[in-house]
């Protein structure tokens, strides 16, 4: 018997000599919260707490702890111990994730906010981030409402800017894709179709409308040459920059996204009355407004592509080579330039003295009532009383 009691009391020695260093000291305050009650005093609990909180301080009050805090690794790796380090080590990766400063956004114990954030979102993203930037005039919804980790990933990300995915696709998650690139239109904008949203839109705030980076058309300029659309002569829309008047930014079925075919866009300001007389000249009955008019601007007069005279001998230069019409004693033919008819509306004889370039309710065309070529003369030579400058 006393053989066994002195067995049984070596093992009592060993068991305290070797297992008691092991126990955490935090074991000796088994109720943290008499003291750290303020810790879990918020309405949402980091998990780790709930294992308790000698999970992380794992040698409370020890004065030879190895780490700040008692936890029992230094800074983040404690986080890695539950966390998958993989989803904040990414490509591009958020400065403060980076460095390792998780606290800097998380309370590690308790917050009144979603995901332990020591504040809302997006006031937690304005400690860094400057707020000026994400209030203007126009406000993208998401930004304005503070989802900007419904964009962004605020760990970690294999897309640039931390975005959840690539534009467009990224954009696609709220705007349908069929309106901006659907296979049923035949043209699309080329920064469209490459997915280059942001070369136009600013993603969160703008002065400019649309979050467009610049106004309408500074913005059109930033990679159209400005000079192409300047002239002696501008067309109206272009002068006052109203480009999206007559061309559509992301897609269309009309060549140069045009927001309709011609001559109907035209006639959306000019009066169609005036082009469909009963006589009509055949490029304008063909809708080929542009094979005679710049529709941006031009050096000539009503924004042809060349002088008046000389852009008529481009489709008939017979009359250039021949007299033309009737001449007198003096002269072979009738002048068609060189000279200057007060009537005119630029003041210059050109073709359009006696042709309307366009149509007419007379034959060849002729500006004024007329049944004969003969007919014609006496509105310029001998005015007729009554006559009104057209």
């Amino acid at each position: 018997m006393k053989y066994k009691y002195v067995i049984s009391l070596l093992t009592a020695v060993i068991v305290v000599i070797f297992l008691v260093p092991l126990i955490s000291s935090a074991e000796k305050f088994p109720d943290c919260m008499k003291c750290h009650k303020d810790k879990v005093a918020k309405k949402v609990i980091h998990p780790a707490v709930d294992m308790g909180c000698v999970t992380c301080h794992a040698q409370a009050h020890q004065r030879d702890a190895a780490f700040p805090k008692y936890l029992f690794a230094e800074g983040v790796d404690v986080c890695w111990a539950c966390h998958d380090k993989a989803m904040f080590t990414k490509k591009v990766v958020h400065p403060p994730v980076a460095g390792g400063e998780c606290l800097i956004c998380h309370n590690p114990h308790s917050t009144d906010n979603p995901k332990i954030l020591r504040a809302p979102v997006p006031d937690l993203c304005f400690y860094c981030h400057d707020k000026t930037k994400f209030e203007n005039k126009s406000t993208h919804p998401p930004v304005a409402a503070g989802m900007c980790t419904t964009c962004h990933n605020p760990h970690s990300s294999d897309n640039r800017r931390l975005l959840v995915s690539k534009p467009p696709d990224l954009c696609f998650m709220c705007h349908v894709k069929d309106d901006f690139i659907s296979e049923a239109k035949k043209k699309h904008h080329a920064p469209v179709l490459k997915g280059l949203c942001l070369k136009c839109h600013n993603p969160h705030s703008s002065p400019s409308e649309k979050l467009l980076r610049a106004d309408v058309p500074d913005l059109c300029f930033k990679c159209h040459i400005r000079d192409e659309f300047k002239g002696k002569y501008n067309h109206y829309p272009v002068e006052a920059g109203m480009c999206l008047f007559c061309h559509q930014p992301h897609q269309g079925d009309v060549k140069k996204l045009l927001v309709a075919k011609l001559p109907e866009l035209c006639f959306n300001c000019h009066d169609s009355s005036d082009f469909t007389r009963k006589n009509q000249h055949p490029p304008v009955s063909a809708g080929m407004c542009t094979l005679c008019h710049d529709i941006h601007g031009s050096s000539n007069v009503a924004l042809l592509d060349l002088p008046i005279t000389d852009l008529c001998l481009q489709c008939h230069p017979r009359i250039g080579k021949a007299p033309h019409a009737a001449g007198t004693f003096t002269q072979a033919g009738h002048p068609i330039r060189g000279r200057k008819d007060p009537k005119a509306r630029y003041g210059e004889l050109t073709c359009a003295s006696c042709h309307n370039q366009h149509s007419s309710d007379y034959i060849h065309l002729f500006r004024y009532p007329a049944k004969s070529t003969f007919e014609l003369c006496p509105n310029c030579h001998g005015l007729k009383k009554g006559y009104k400058k057209q």
